[in-house]
């Protein structure tokens, strides 16, 4: 008999704090200060924004408040995150065997500092009775591993500066997919336009799995990294 998998990807936005930015008909200013100095440089290797002279920066807050102050803490920063599709329907697999899939994930920021991609999900592969699962795999984000067995993992398979624990093509590492949100890839610095990664699954059922369809909800979250 064979086994239907379904993954439901939920993609979740995550953003930094932004502040108030004045405007009119006529003109919007992000963001102001009086500065000795500064302005944005950039060449072929780095963008800069700075500024010289401020006597009050820093971030305040309190119970009722929460203040970011001056030039480089008032800087809005946009970030987004999609996915190629939400449902990943990774078909039908006889038990001993494993299928695959693989989502592409598209993040868009100007974050000078980068992002974080995390995952988690609400549990592990689940029968429509409700009671059965499909483990997940026994290793972890941490340390992820060469798959061997049974169960349902993930790996990246590309990206921009994919950790070196993933492995490459074809002998990647996979990793459990956690129940609370975890980080799995760091993309550092500033990259303009949509900088994607490429996500891939594997689903092994031990050959004395209840056949039928499994199905769980994946969430893929990015953070800004100021």
């Amino acid at each position: 008999m064979k086994h239907l998998i379904k993954i439901i990807a939920i993609i979740f936005i995550g953003a930094p704090s932004l502040v108030f930015a004045m405007g009119s008909a006529n003109y919007k200013i992000d963001a102001d200060v009086i500065g000795a100095s500064g302005a944005l440089g950039s060449s072929t290797n780095y963008k800069l924004n700075d500024t010289l002279g401020e006597p009050v920066i820093g971030i305040g807050s309190s119970t009722n408040y929460k203040l970011q102050q001056g030039f480089q803490y008032m800087i809005n920063t946009g970030i987004s995150l999609t996915v190629d599709s939400n449902t990943k329907n990774l078909g039908s697999v006889n038990p001993g065997s494993s299928v695959a899939g693989q989502s592409v994930l598209t993040v868009t920021t100007d974050s000078w500092g980068g992002y974080d991609l995390l995952v988690d999900e609400n549990h592990a592969l689940l029968h429509t009775d409700a009671v059965t699962e499909i483990p997940d795999y026994s290793c972890t984000i941490s340390s992820p591993c060469a798959w061997s067995g049974n169960g349902f993992g993930f790996t990246v398979l590309s990206g921009t500066d994919v950790e070196a624990k993933w492995g490459t093509n074809p002998n990647y590492n996979y990793a459990a997919v956690p129940l609370a949100a975890t980080i799995f890839h760091t993309k550092a610095g500033y990259a303009s336009g949509g900088d994607q990664t490429t996500v891939g699954y594997n689903v092994a059922p031990a050959v004395s799995q209840m056949a039928g369809t499994y199905s769980n909800a994946i969430v893929f979250t990015v953070l800004a990294k100021l």
